[in-house]
This record gives structure tokens, sequence and C-alpha cells, in this order.
């Protein structure tokens, strides 16, 4: 998410790697790149895509699960 891609700017992280990317709403290499932006004083090393196609499923699993436990609220 973009807050958490500023705390690794901030915190001068020098790599980052991950598996699965968030197209929708990610910050890094989709979305948009904030780890990477010109305009910030800190930039890292990405590694993307580690392990990438078992991130994506616990993921879809997550959330699909989630979707199922929505609760009603009642007045």
């Amino acid at each position: 998410c973009p807050m958490c891609a500023g705390a690794l700017v901030n915190g001068r992280v020098d790599r980052l790697v991950y598996g699965s990317a968030d197209y929708k709403a990610g910050a890094v290499e989709s979305l948009f790149n904030v780890v990477q932006n010109e305009a910030l004083n800190h930039r890292m090393a990405v590694t993307a895509g580690v392990r990438g196609d078992e991130c994506s499923a616990i993921m879809k699993a997550f959330f699909r699960e989630r979707r199922k436990k929505k609760t009603t609220i009642v007045d």
C-alpha cells in the first residue's frame, strides 16, 4: 500500500522482496511506484514475484473466506 511503501522509503530500506502484486491498489511496480519515485529522497532495489503463484493463491483464498464471513448490521 502507499503508506507502507512510504514507510519503507522513510526508513531507507535498501531492498524490498515480495511475492504478489496488487494491481488495483499497489504502491510498488503496479498502480503506483512509490519506492522508485525520483521526487523522493530514497529509492530501493525491488525483487518481485518471489513464489508469486503461491502468494497470489494465499491472498485470493484469504479474501474469498473474508467475503463469506461478512455480517449484516442490525439495529
